[in-house]
């Protein structure tokens, strides 16, 4: 979006207090009859590109820029580079740290250029390059901290530069001044917005090494320019426009959920908001997909902006995820780095269909491709005409809290399978870090017998990145299959490999400013980068702890399956080797009049094919001690009418079975889940009622 609406759209009003009887050079004020932001003096507008919101401040309107796309501009001032003196004075209020220095102005004319601005720390910065003298650099000790409005003032005169933060005087440095030069500039003066292509900070810790243009995250008001130095009465002044309450930071956006909590099983479309900055320039409305549980207050999300990588969220707000498909490095992914749907930052191939949702089972498909970040080229298509490598994941949800997961790899090579196609990943809400969501002891593994053991990251106890002190290889118990992650919740999220053996790997490769690894350059963020580790909490952000490694399902020459079963759950992880055994050795089951039975792994459930349509179908399930039967459920294709279910065993006294009806084009579909555990023989009776 391109608007030649001046600074006005800023909002960058002229000064009330005492301040303002300074004479300004730049003061950019809204017309309403012009319908634009105008300078005063000049009479020129500003122009505003990109994406922008205009929000209240508490000094009046204010132009919240979206740290990605907004650009602003307006005529330059020449005075900032040449030997007079000066201040500039703004507004602002910081959603996020920078993902570098980025400006508040930037000014680059014939006679010089002067940048002011904040680094990724939140520090002010200020540089001056003017007469040929060697540049004039000052960095406050000091961080603005995010999401609170704050004064800041660079001031310049022949003692130099200096910063006001609040009305108090900061970092200064005593330059030598340079005389007036002669000529103009046609280069606009840059406001909240890098003037090249930058590096994301730290450069030598990021991947990949791409330079990337991008904008301040947050708002500024009262943008400013007078004639003179600023003087301590002058700064306090400008200060005490705000009351202390504005200055006290306000709360991050959420990540969002649905918040009506628990209600009837089922998977939803939805549109879920997060924040005005984000939402705004989005493509699509009503493409989430909420997947709400009968009994808890927990959630199964497919949100954009997590590019519809499926989350499951806990009662409290831990968002949990078992990732994606993922091929990294040349030649496979064109540009070398990483092809997931993670780098596809503005959701151009991924989206989200509910193919069944009734109330004993949802079934969710998931379409990505394997894209990376730099030009959103697809991995195994060396060619630009050629398909590339896709996925089809189809989630089957039942009410228990716990799905399958079927993960389709399309590619034109089937026989390298993918780099990846599990990582355990916290998700983490802005102002919150890794250690506000993961216990210490985060990960425990299982095998099918019910024995654990638990493995633990160490506490980080000086400042600066490090490589977390975390397990690599997780050693010391025979066969698992179970993952129990300890996250800071009651209910806990768990996966069991959908085959043996498999085989779990920490993750622990990369520095970091956590206990365990911390990135933020996903979700929600559109800078194109695949790795950027975190400086602190200012954004969403994730945690990685494991990866998991199990054997393919099925395989042809275009593709290849796997299943993994994932869920959350309030029991420990020893006590999940019933659900995992009943999911891996199922028992056998039998149907009356010649019919017969086929246990689906990725559907979790048995595939029943009736042997006498006019008759009751009988259906026995031969469960014991060693292969026990754990919240089982049955399909049953070409059903006519309703459907009674009886139940008879151990363990099936007062359990009420959920049924579900799908109509599809071969006809309908049966569907039943018995929240129950059997031990013992099971007797299911389905008979038809119309």
């Amino acid at each position: 979006m391109r608007l030649l609406l001046p600074l006005g759209i800023v909002v960058l009003a002229s000064l009330t207090t005492q301040a303002a009887a300074q004479n300004a050079v730049l003061r950019l004020a809204y017309d309403p009859q012009a319908s634009a932001l105008v300078d005063g003096i000049s009479g020129a507008r500003a122009k505003v590109d990109g994406h922008f919101t205009l929000i209240d401040s508490p000094v009046g309107p204010a132009v919240r820029l979206d740290g990605d796309t907004t650009t602003i501009s307006a005529v330059p001032v020449e005075r900032l580079t040449n030997g007079s003196s000066w201040s500039i004075s703004a507004w602002i209020k910081l959603d996020a740290l920078p993902w570098n220095e980025t400006p508040i102005l930037d000014q680059a004319g014939a006679g010089g250029t002067l940048f002011f601005g904040f680094d990724a720390y939140g520090h002010l910065i200020a540089q001056r390059n003017a007469g040929g003298l060697p540049p004039q650099r000052i960095l406050s000790a000091e961080k603005v901290a995010p999401r609170a409005w704050t004064q800041v003032v660079l001031s310049f005169d022949k003692g130099g530069l200096r910063f006001w933060l609040d009305g108090k005087p900061l970092a200064s440095a005593t330059v030598d001044v340079p005389p007036a030069q002669v000529g103009g500039s046609d280069t606009p003066l840059l406001i909240g917005r890098t003037r090249a292509p930058a590096l994301p900070f730290p450069s030598n810790a990021i991947h990949p090494l791409l330079p990337v243009r991008f904008s301040l995250e947050g708002s500024i008001a009262r943008l400013t320019v007078l004639d003179g130095p600023m003087t301590a009465r002058q700064a306090g002044a400008l200060a005490s426009e705000i009351a202390p309450p504005a200055r006290v930071p306000g709360p991050a956006p959420r990540l969002p959920r649905w918040n009506g909590g628990p209600g009837t099983f089922g998977a939803f479309h939805a549109s879920l908001p997060y924040d005005p900055s984000w939402d705004g320039p989005r493509r699509l409305a009503d493409g989430d997909v909420v997947v709400r549980f009968p009994h808890a207050p927990v959630q199964l999300v497919f949100w954009q902006g997590a590019n519809y990588i499926p989350a499951w969220v806990t009662e409290n707000g831990r968002w949990y995820s078992d990732q994606f498909m993922e091929i990294y490095g040349k030649p496979r992914c064109p540009d070398g780095e990483d092809c997931e749907p993670m780098s596809d930052k503005q959701v151009r191939y991924s989206h989200v269909e509910i193919l069944e949702s009734t109330p004993a089972r949802a079934v969710v498909h998931w379409r990505y491709a394997l894209s990376e970040v730099e030009n959103d080229r697809l991995a195994d298509a060396p060619d630009p005409r050629g398909w590339g490598a896709w996925a089809d994941e189809y989630w089957t949800i039942y009410p228990d809290a716990v799905a399958v997961r079927k993960s389709v790899l399309w590619t034109d090579h089937p026989e390298r399978e993918a780099s990846e196609f599990q990582e355990s990943i916290v998700m983490i809400p802005a102002g919150e870090t890794p250690e506000d969501n993961i216990n210490l002891d985060a990960l425990t593994l299982a095998n099918l017998k019910g024995e654990t053991k638990t493995y633990q990251w160490l506490k980080r106890e000086a400042a600066g990145f490090a490589k977390p002190r975390g397990p690599d290889h997780f050693t010391g118990l025979e066969d698992p299959m179970i993952q129990w992650i300890n996250l800071k919740s009651d209910w806990k999220p768990f996966e069991v490999a959908g085959a043996g053996p498999a085989k779990f790997e920490g993750i622990n490769w990369e520095p970091s400013m956590s206990s365990f690894e911390w990135w933020n350059h996903w979700p929600v963020a559109q800078i194109r980068s695949s790795g950027r580790p975190a400086l602190t909490s200012d954004r969403p952000s994730h945690s990685s702890l494991s990866h998991i490694y199990w054997p393919i399902a099925e395989k042809d020459e275009k593709r290849l399956t796997r299943v993994l079963m994932t869920g959350l759950t309030l029991e420990k992880a020893g006590a999940l080797a019933p659900r995992a055994r009943s999911w891996l050795t199922p028992p056998g089951a039998s149907v009356s009049d010649n019919g017969t039975a086929r246990y689906d792994a990725s559907q979790r459930a048995y595939r029943i094919q009736p042997g006498n349509s006019s008759r009751p179908v009988r259906i026995e399930i031969a469960a014991s001690e060693s292969q026990p039967l754990v919240n089982p459920a049955f399909v049953l294709e070409g059903w006519q009418g309703s459907a009674k279910v009886t139940l008879q065993g151990a363990g099936s006294a007062g359990v009420t079975p959920e049924i579900g009806y799908v109509e599809t084009l071969q006809g309908r579909r049966l569907v039943l889940f018995a929240p129950l555990e059997a031990r013992d023989k099971l007797v299911i009776t389905v008979s038809r009622t119309q």
